[in-house]
């Protein structure tokens, strides 16, 4: 089934957008700088996918990626002793630090995912994509080596200040080398869904994004606050920069 588009040129069209799909319905949003690539968590790309071999195989599984999340996790003792000892939310921490997951990140925020899709990438268009999931996965009885045969969302506990800052959520891909596409929804959750399905997709324009990060920014929503650290504290104020200093080379120019 094809993915339902909408475009939009200014933040008070994308605000009337996104209002169709506010979180209190149950959608979640993703931002990205290139409407192409595929709604895949990183341990389903080609160049993290492996195929499940011995005991991952035999319980079922598509991908070695739980395998490798287990060595990690042995390991990671060393770096951070008071690991969260329950699967799911270790896995959400594992993936928080940058290890190749079946998590995919998103946000209740649809303002968030605007910023990270409008953040780099000014030459091509973005999307943000609002999903409405199956189901909220119970951390506490469910198992990350359950087989799933849908997509899933995991709401973690706030165990870090950036979740908490982007409203972070993830999917769960029990196979993560599938893409995620729009999926009729019906009975009661049909209400819920404008379009009759549960994944939509806003296009951003790429000669729109550097006004958007302006106006967003403007409305206080920029790596200072998103990234709340000194990390995102040096990016927010590199990019105001690199702004002041194209402003001024205009500047010049048209002086000239």
């Amino acid at each position: 089934m094809n993915t339902p588009e909408h475009k939009f040129i200014t933040l008070p069209q994308f605000l009337e957008l996104s209002q169709r799909y506010w979180s209190d319905l149950g959608w979640v949003f993703r931002g990205q700088d290139n409407l192409e690539w595929p709604l895949v968590p990183k341990a389903g790309r080609q160049e993290y996918y492996r195929e499940a071999i011995g005991v991952w195989a035999e319980r079922g599984q598509s991908s070695s990626d739980l395998g490798r999340f287990k060595s990690w996790r042995e390991q990671a003792v060393a770096f951070c002793p008071s690991l969260p000892e329950n699967d799911f939310e270790c896995l959400a921490f594992a993936q928080h630090y940058g290890l190749a997951t079946r998590l995919l990140d998103w946000t209740t925020n649809p303002l968030v995912a605007l910023f990270f899709a409008v953040e780099m990438q000014s030459d091509v268009d973005g999307a943000v994509f609002c999903h409405n999931p199956w189901w909220i996965i119970e951390r506490e009885t469910s198992s990350i080596e359950r087989p799933f045969d849908k997509v899933g969302m995991l709401i973690p506990r706030p165990f870090d200040r950036r979740i908490v800052a982007q409203s972070g959520v993830f999917t769960y891909h029990f196979n993560p080398r599938e893409p995620m596409v729009a999926n009729e929804v019906t009975g009661e959750a049909r209400q819920a869904a404008p379009e009759g399905v549960n994944l939509v997709m806003l296009r951003v324009i790429g000669k729109t994004k550097r006004i958007l990060q302006d106006h967003l920014s403007a409305i206080g929503i920029s790596r200072k606050s998103l990234f709340p650290d000194l990390e995102g504290l040096s990016s927010f104020v590199n990019w105001e920069t690199r702004k002041q200093v194209a402003g001024h080379l205009r500047y010049k120019d048209q002086a000239k």
